[in-house]
């Protein structure tokens, strides 16, 4: 795969300060894997630029990513980053939407409001917007944005919503900037797996789950699902954490309901590059979380998606492909013949096209920030 992130060889000037608020420092490895596709973007465009990024574990994301990191709900440090800084990045990811909690889109959206005030440059990097189901939320929502400099969403939905909702900004259509991420070697993940018991002779079907506190009968159906395909022969199912704990916890509650043999949970703490490897190697994935969909796209791994928020719907949508079921309604003789009929085929050829379509729409995000930078460096 060729990556759109390397542009032109021309990079704008240096120490340009820059600071980037997101869900970073939770171990959710979707965002981190945001964070490191932005920050490749930036230092690909500036010689040396000064990042700031805004943790909720500014020691961890300042060590892993080589960065400058400032707490959460430090509103001091905050403050003055922004009134210092050249631009203000804010993404990826759905940050801008009030189901997970309206608290946290009030947070994201007053920290591009205080880029919006100290009349910094602030680019919206990548992102999934809505649903906003307050009023009032949308209401502050499209003021903040009309006021913003460049925004690129990742699916056609996030625009709609946003043209909707009034936003005069024009709005670019681009893709998941995870996707622009280079994929990494599969011997390390192997290499984990043969380290966590899972038998080299099995072919491997990942299950990436998360807790939802919607209760429906979903968990139930799930659990009879992963009877069934435990049961196939030379296949080991293995659960794959993408947030830790939360997955760790919701793992535990699956699992614990079936017999052990031929499940899996990975135990260790693995790096952004480690997962991705270890779900490379697995024959095939079903997923809840979007990024576990993601990386398996990537890595060019089939896999089954589980639709519990819109944001599922709308990226298997981009590729042609519906949800195997949902959390509303899960049917587990269905999607065991859906699993079996891809372990069988495959996925169509048509998915990988649209995959590649995806890769060279994610690498634009760099290239809207390039033009962006250049053309007001040409006009200060």
């Amino acid at each position: 795969m060729t990556s759109s992130l390397v542009g032109s060889e021309m990079c704008i000037r240096d120490s340009y300060k820059i600071v980037i608020s997101g869900y970073y420092g939770f171990n959710n490895a979707g965002d981190e894997a945001m964070l490191s596709a932005i920050i490749q973007s930036l230092r690909s465009t500036f010689d040396t630029p000064e990042i700031t990024v805004i943790s909720g574990s500014p020691a961890k994301t300042s060590w892993i990513f080589d960065v400058k990191a400032i707490p959460r709900f430090g509103m001091l440090p905050i403050i003055k980053s922004i009134f210092r800084s050249d631009l203000i990045i804010s993404g990826g990811g759905s940050l801008l939407q009030d189901v997970t909690s309206w608290k946290s889109m009030i947070y994201y959206l007053s920290i591009i409001t205080l880029g919006v005030l100290f009349r910094k440059r602030v680019f919206l990097y990548s992102q999934g917007i809505g649903p906003v189901r307050y009023r009032v939320i949308r209401i502050v929502l499209k003021h903040v944005l009309n006021h913003v400099d460049v925004i690129t969403v990742r699916d056609k939905e996030s625009k709609g919503f946003l043209e909707r909702l009034g936003v005069k900004r024009r709005i670019y259509t681009t893709a998941d900037a995870v996707l622009s991420l280079h994929p990494p070697k599969l011997e390390p993940g192997r290499a984990i797996l043969d380290a966590e018991g899972i038998p080299a002779d099995k072919k491997i079907i990942g299950v990436a789950i998360r807790r939802w506190e919607k209760k429906y009968s979903w968990t139930n159906d799930l659990i009879s699902y992963i009877k069934k395909i435990a049961s196939l022969k030379d296949y080991a199912v293995v659960f794959i954490q993408m947030q830790s704990p939360d997955d760790r916890v919701a793992s535990e509650e699956i699992a614990g309901n079936l017999a052990k043999e031929n499940i899996f949970r990975l135990q260790g703490g693995y790096t952004l590059d480690e997962l991705i490897s270890i779900i490379g190697n697995c024959n095939l994935i079903v997923g809840m979380r979007l990024h576990a969909l993601i990386f398996s796209a990537l890595m060019r791994v089939p896999f089954i998606g589980i639709s519990y928020d819109p944001k599922i719907d709308n990226f298997l949508s981009l590729i042609g492909l519906e949800p195997g079921a949902s959390v509303q309604h899960l049917d587990a003789e269905k999607l065991y013949n859906k699993t079996c009929h891809i372990l069988e085929h495959g996925m169509p050829p048509k998915v990988w096209d649209s995959v590649q379509d995806l890769q060279h729409y994610a690498g634009e995000n760099a290239n809207i920030l390039r033009r962006f930078v250049e053309t007001k460096e040409e006009t200060r």
